[in-house]
């Protein structure tokens, strides 16, 4: 992550920009410019730098308010500052400080001083935010434990009920449809909150066989349920022209799924416009493997060019009031499970995210010798 992370470069005179751009490329940096900070806020929330350097050349004032104007831009106040500073200016870097910096480098230190102290500022911000994202994670879980738990109860009181009642009416099959209907209804959501929980669920990935195709359709299914009325304009479906096996942990999968729905619905609903998603499976042999793809298909607007290599690392959004780890959870879910996930633009538009699981060819060959 460290050689693909970029930085912004903040500095007003031509030489010194391409001085800091040179260290920084040796470093393994992308590296974009700002001419001046007049500019320099916009151009920051448009590039979602790792780093911002502000440069020698400018001004106490001008550091300083651009710090502040930094630390109130919402999309930006988690990104560190690194001020490159003259010797023995301790009154501008107190300022810089204050006004928000995260720390400062003598300007003509060695390269390798300059590249060590940008690398711990980049680390150290991705290490605090997974940490805080460790933190949201446990609440969420506590949360949806102790509501999964109170369902429970009353579910297991449902289903004892239906179950006597079931036996009492053996000499009426009429009546036996409804109660059959209660226990139907019953199990599916027994199974549905196991789901749930093996979404949040600590400790090791639970390994068993899965059906895609009836995963599939059963995260369609609960999706669609939970969208409000007024956004039943967009239509989602899945297509399994196959059904394939494998193995993994049905609830961390299905919690994957929802992300992406979730991502794809967002992104189509902010258009305005109505639209459509769709599910879709195939088999697939890359990297001497075989792999069940799972594609999400949406014809919304698409993901921007400079953002597509980004998009799954944590806090990284572009949608205001979003909270930037979705996309990398459920990356990490997916490698625990063996795969991986990837993003691109659909050439007719919309995007197309993709979740790549080992084939379980056993249950392949058993299933074409019945």
């Amino acid at each position: 992550m460290e050689s693909e992370a970029t930085i912004l470069v903040v500095d007003p005179v031509d030489s010194e920009r391409t001085a800091l751009r040179q260290v920084l490329s040796r470093g393994g940096y992308t590296v974009h410019e700002a001419v001046g900070t007049c500019n320099a806020v916009a151009d920051a929330t448009r590039v979602r730098p790792h780093l911002i350097v502000l440069g020698l050349s400018l001004s106490q004032a001008d550091e300083t308010a651009l710090c502040r104007s930094i630390r109130a831009e919402a999309a930006l106040s988690g990104t560190p500052v690194l001020i490159m500073s003259a010797a023995h200016a301790d009154a501008v870097v107190l300022a810089g400080l204050e006004a928000g910096a995260d720390d400062y480098v003598v300007f003509d230190s060695a390269p390798e001083l300059i590249l060590a102290r940008v690398r711990r500022l980049i680390q150290d911000r991705k290490m605090a935010g997974l940490a805080m994202l460790d933190r949201q994670l446990v609440q969420i879980g506590r949360l949806l434990a102790g509501i999964v738990h109170e369902i429970r109860g009353p579910l297991s009181v449902i289903r004892g009920s239906a179950e006597l009642l079931r036996l009492s009416l053996q000499e009426r099959p009429d009546d036996l449809q409804w109660i059959d209907s209660i226990l139907r209804g019953s199990s599916l959501l027994q199974l549905r909150l196991e789901h749930l929980m093996g979404a949040v669920r600590t400790g090791p990935i639970q390994m068993q066989p899965i059906d895609v195709s009836s995963l599939l359709t059963e995260t369609v299914d609960l999706f669609v349920r939970g969208l409000p009325p007024n956004h039943r304009q967009v239509t989602v479906k899945a297509e399994c022209a196959s059904s394939y096996q494998i193995q993994g942990d049905a609830g961390r999968l299905m919690q994957v799924l929802f992300d992406l729905l979730t991502n794809a619905h967002q992104a189509i609903v902010g258009t305005g416009k109505e639209g459509a998603i769709l599910l879709k499976t195939r088999h697939v042999h890359e990297d001497d493997r075989d792999w069940v793809r799972l594609d999400v298909l949406d014809d919304g607007p698409g993901v921007p060019g400079v953002y597509l290599q980004r998009i799954f690392e944590p806090f990284f959004t572009t949608r205001e009031g979003g909270s930037g780890y979705g996309l990398y959870l459920a990356s990490e879910i997916v490698r625990d499970l063996g795969g991986r996930l990837e993003a691109c633009n659909n050439p007719g538009g919309g995007a197309c995210f993709s979740v790549l699981l080992p084939l379980d060819l056993d249950d392949e060959s058993d299933r074409r010798r019945v």
